[in-house]
C-alpha cells in the first residue's frame, strides 16, 4: 500500500555536495529533543513540507526541502507533471489554523526520475522546482541527503515525519499537528522475506517494528526518513510504500536516497543539496 493521501480518505562530506548547503542543511536551530513524542514541536523538522491539490481537498504528500529552490518527494504522489493547482507549504506545523511560520510557493516543475516503475515502486523519487526562492529561517531550513556508498546498518534509529493517518484501515481524519516517530532501519534480505521475495529492490530501505505499532501511514508518502550523523540530520529515505500501517511483521518501505545523487546533481546542476556520507 502506498504512503499516498488519496482523495477518498498519512561526518565525511561528499565533494559533490554543495558548501553553502552543508553550512545549513540538517541543523534545525529548535530541535534539542533526543526522544520525541507524538506531535512534533514547532521547527523540530524545518525541512518538512506539505504538498496541497484542490482536487485532495488540500494536504496528500509530504516532502522535504532541498535547498532554496528545490524540494524532493515520491513519484507515486504524482500521475502527472502538470503543476497547475500545486502547492507546497514550508515551515506549517498544523494543516489547519494558524501557522505564523508558514509561507507557501507554487511548483513551477515537476521531474520524475526517469527509471520510475510504479507497477514495483521502485525509484520512487521526485524533485519539484519552487515557483519563487525561500528565504531560510528557523522554521524552514534544507535537510542533508545521504551522499553516495552510505550505509545504514539495521537498528540505526530514524526518524519518520508527517500528517499522514494515525491508523490503517479506518477512515481517521489526518492529525492537527505534524507527527513524528522513531523507527530503526530493518536488515533488507530480512524486509524482503517478510514482504515477498523480490519486492525489495536495491533503491529501497526497510523501516520499523517487526511487532507493529509504529510506522508511516496514508498521507505520510513523500516525507523523509532522517538520522543524526553528529550534528547534522541527514535523509536516509523516502516515505514510499507497504502492506497497511504499523502491523506486525509488516514494515515500511523507502526511498533509498545514497542511490539518487548522480541524478538529483544532473537535474539541479547549482546550489547543490548538501550530500553526507553516512
Amino acid at each position: 500500500m502506498l504512503r499516498f493521501q488519496y482523495a477518498t480518505v498519512a561526518l565525511v562530506l561528499c565533494l559533490k555536495g554543495s558548501l553553502s548547503q552543508l553550512n545549513v542543511c540538517g541543523r534545525p536551530p529548535l530541535n534539542t529533543r533526543v526522544v520525541g513524542g507524538q506531535n512534533a514541536s514547532a521547527g523540530a523538522w524545518p525541512w518538512q513540507v506539505s504538498i496541497q491539490h484542490p482536487v485532495y481537498n488540500g494536504h496528500f504528500c509530504g516532502g522535504s526541502l532541498i535547498n532554496k529552490d528545490w524540494v524532493l518527494t515520491a513519484a507515486h504522489c504524482f500521475s502527472s507533471t502538470n503543476t497547475s493547482g500545486l502547492t507546497v507549504y514550508l515551515g506549517k506545523q498544523t494543516l489547519n489554523g494558524s501557522n505564523p511560520n508558514q509561507i507557501s510557493r507554487g511548483v513551477k516543475q515537476v521531474i520524475l526520475h526517469p527509471n520510475y516503475n510504479s507497477a514495483t515502486q521502485n525509484n520512487d523519487i521526485v524533485l519539484l522546482l519552487l515557483s519563487s526562492s525561500v528565504t531560510f529561517t528557523n522554521y524552514i531550513r534544507p535537510v542533508c541527503l545521504a551522499a553516495q556508498s552510505s550505509n545504514f546498518p539495521a537498528g540505526t534509529n530514524c526518524w519518520v515525519t508527517g500528517w499522514g493517518n494515525i491508523a490503517s484501515g479506518v477512515r481517521l481524519p489526518s492529525p492537527g499537528a505534524l507527527q513524528e516517530a522513531r523507527v530503526p532501519i530493518i536488515n533488507t534480505c530480512h524486509c524482503d522475506y517478510l514482504l515477498g521475495s523480490g519486492s525489495i529492490t536495491k533503491n529501497m530501505i526497510c523501516a520499523g517494528y517487526l511487532q507493529g505499532g509504529t510506522d508511516t501511514c496514508q498521507g505520510d508518502s513523500g516525507g523523509p526518513m532522517v538520522t543524526k550523523k553528529g550534528t547534522v540530520w541527514v535523509q536516509a529515505g523516502i516515505t514510499s510504500w507497504g502492506n497497511g500501517c504499523a502491523l506486525a511483521r509488516n514494515p515500511g518501505v523507502y526511498t533509498r536516497m545514497s542511490q539518487y545523487q548522480i541524478w538529483i546533481t544532473s537535474v539541479i546542476k547549482h546550489n547543490l543539496p548538501g550530500f553526507v556520507k553516512y
